[in-house]
C-alpha cells in the first residue's frame, strides 16, 4: 500500500482493516447520522448504555443520535445490492454517540466492524472469528479472543431456575466469576445443586481449552446443549488448523443477553489495556425481534475509544 506519512496510526489501522474486510468480500455500509428514536427505544436493552442522545427535528419529531450501528444494519438488510452468495457482508467505520462509562456525559465514540447476515453455518462463523484475530492483530500482535457460547449457558439456566430475575443476577454473577456469592444464592433461593454444580465447574479456573470442550459434551443435559458443544468444538477445530489456537481462550464465565444472542461469542483482548477492545457473536434473536426470521447474522464491532491513548502512544506506523 501506498505510504501516507502524514496519517495517524489510529487513521494507517482504519485503512488496514478495510483491506482486510474487503479482500474478505465485505462491502462498506454508511448509516444514516440519526434515525426516529421510537427504532432505538423499541430495542434498547440491545444497546450498550440505558440513555439515548435525542433531539426534535424542524417537523417536530423525536430523532436521536445514533448509538448502534448494528440495528442500522439488520433494518437494511436484504436491501443492499452487493450481497453475495446470499449473504450480505458489510463493514462500517463510524461514529455512535453513547453515554460514556467513564464520565457521566454523553461521547462520540469511534467503531469499526463487520456484519455478516444471511445463513451462517460453521464456516461462516470461523472465518467472522478468523477476521476477528486478524482486526486484534492490526491492533497488537499480542492478543487473545475469549469464546463461548451463549446457548449453552441459557439453556443450562432454564435447568436451574424458571425465574427471569434469578436467570439475570447469576448471568451477572457468571460474568465477574463471582462463584462465592453464587453459592450463597444457591442456598436463598433453593436452586438445583446438581445443576448448579455443572456451572461452577465450568467456571473454575485452571482447565485447558480441549477440558472445557470434553466437559461440556459429557454434562450437555438436551440436545441444545449438545448441539452448542459441537459447534464449540468444530470451531476450535477449525481454529487449530489453521494455526490460531494459541489466541483463542475459551472461557464461559462470558455471557452475552441471551434475548439478542443465541450461538458462538466472543471478546477480543490485546496487551496493556484491561477492558475488552472488541466484541461480538451470532445474534439471530435480535433478527427475530425485528423481523428478520429468515436470515442469521453474526459480527463484531472494535471500539477505538479504548485503544486511542494506546494507538497514539506508539511509534508511528507506516501504512
Amino acid at each position: 500500500m501506498e505510504k501516507y506519512n502524514f496519517l495517524s496510526n489510529e487513521e494507517i489501522t482504519v485503512l488496514n482493516l478495510r483491506s482486510i474486510y474487503e479482500k474478505n468480500g465485505y462491502h462498506k455500509f454508511t448509516p444514516n447520522q440519526f434515525e426516529s428514536y421510537d427504532f432505538y427505544a423499541k430495542n434498547k436493552d440491545f444497546l450498550v448504555g440505558n440513555r439515548i442522545l435525542t433531539f426534535t427535528d424542524l417537523n417536530g419529531k423525536l430523532m436521536a443520535l445514533k448509538p448502534d450501528i448494528t440495528l442500522s444494519i439488520i433494518k437494511n438488510a436484504g436491501k443492499n445490492s452487493s450481497a453475495l452468495s446470499g449473504n450480505e457482508r458489510l463493514y462500517y467505520t463510524e461514529n455512535v454517540y453513547r453515554e460514556s462509562k467513564d464520565i457521566n456525559e454523553f461521547k462520540e465514540i469511534f467503531q469499526v466492524g463487520i456484519e455478516n447476515i444471511g445463513k451462517i453455518d460453521i464456516d461462516e462463523t470461523f472465518d467472522t472469528v478468523k477476521l476477528a484475530l486478524q482486526s486484534l492483530f492490526e491492533i497488537d500482535k499480542n492478543s487473545k479472543l475469549e469464546i463461548s457460547h451463549n446457548a449453552y449457558v441459557d439453556s443450562l439456566l432454564n435447568f436451574i431456575s424458571e425465574d427471569s430475575n434469578v436467570k439475570e443476577e447469576i448471568l451477572n454473577l457468571i460474568s465477574h466469576k463471582n462463584i462465592h456469592d453464587f453459592k450463597k444464592l444457591i442456598i436463598e433461593k433453593n436452586l438445583p445443586e446438581k445443576y448448579c454444580d455443572i456451572l461452577i465447574s465450568l467456571l473454575s479456573p485452571g482447565k485447558t481449552n480441549e477440558e472445557i470442550l470434553s466437559f461440556i459434551k459429557e454434562n450437555a443435559l438436551n440436545n441444545e446443549m449438545t448441539d452448542s458443544a459441537d459447534e464449540l468444538s468444530k470451531l476450535y477445530s477449525k481454529a487449530k488448523e489453521n494455526g490460531l489456537r494459541d489466541y483463542i481462550v475459551i472461557d464461559f464465565s462470558l455471557v452475552k443477553d441471551p434475548s439478542y444472542y443465541n450461538g458462538i461469542i466472543f471478546d477480543g483482548y490485546i496487551n496493556n489495556v484491561p477492558r475488552n477492545v472488541l466484541s461480538g457473536g451470532r445474534y439471530d434473536a435480535l433478527l427475530k425481534k425485528m423481523e428478520k426470521k429468515h436470515k442469521q447474522a453474526i459480527g463484531f464491532a472494535i471500539y477505538f475509544d479504548i485503544i486511542e491513548r494506546l494507538l497514539a502512544s506508539e511509534p508511528r506506523r507506516e501504512a
